[in-house]
């Protein structure tokens, strides 16, 4: 469903991704302030949607402001985490 180089790195290593129905449809990050940031590129409707949201939303409750920064850093995360501190300094 997405471009494998949005989140696999050249090793060939994969970082952290978003699921629906068995399939990855996108990835998610952390900012260095505990913001989690998730982004959805292959279109799976309204129901997946609501369903990822919500599974982000339990997802960070749960994390309790921990900053999680993963091993294998990908460009899809990267963008997430760097989308987000740059909105913040807007």
């Amino acid at each position: 469903g997405i471009e494998p180089s949005h989140i696999f790195d050249r090793a060939g290593n994969i970082g952290p991704t978003v699921w629906w129905d068995g399939e990855i449809v996108g990835s998610w990050g952390i900012t260095p302030d505990a913001d989690l940031r998730w982004k959805v590129i292959a279109d799976r409707g309204a129901q997946a949607d609501a369903a990822i949201e919500q599974a982000a939303s339990k997802l960070h409750e749960r994390l309790d402001g921990a900053v999680i920064t993963p091993a294998i850093r990908v460009p899809l995360e990267r963008s997430l985490v760097r989308a987000r501190a740059q909105d913040r300094s807007s």
